[in-house]
């Protein structure tokens, strides 16, 4: 799995470019893996950024939100 490692999961920021504005949106996939498979789920926010390095590390801020319980609509709990 490549990413960013937090907390026993991979955070992997896959953010995209949106082609009437040029910004970036914040997309991000976690993953866990439990030793006999491999669970991920993708999340978003509405947040957009002007660059794609600071939309990344808006991912990886908002993956380490989700991990830590801090996201109000998002979870990990399940994976």
């Amino acid at each position: 799995m490549n990413g960013i490692p937090y907390k026993g999961y991979v955070i992997r920021p896959t953010p995209s470019r949106l082609a009437d504005t040029g910004e970036w949106t914040v997309e991000l996939y976690i993953a866990k893996d439990n030793g006999s498979e491999i669970k991920e789920r993708q999340f978003s926010a509405g947040n957009k950024f002007k660059t794609q390095g600071e939309a990344v590390q808006q991912c990886i801020n908002f993956g380490k939100q989700i991990i830590d319980g801090k996201s109000e609509n998002c979870t990990v709990v399940d994976l």
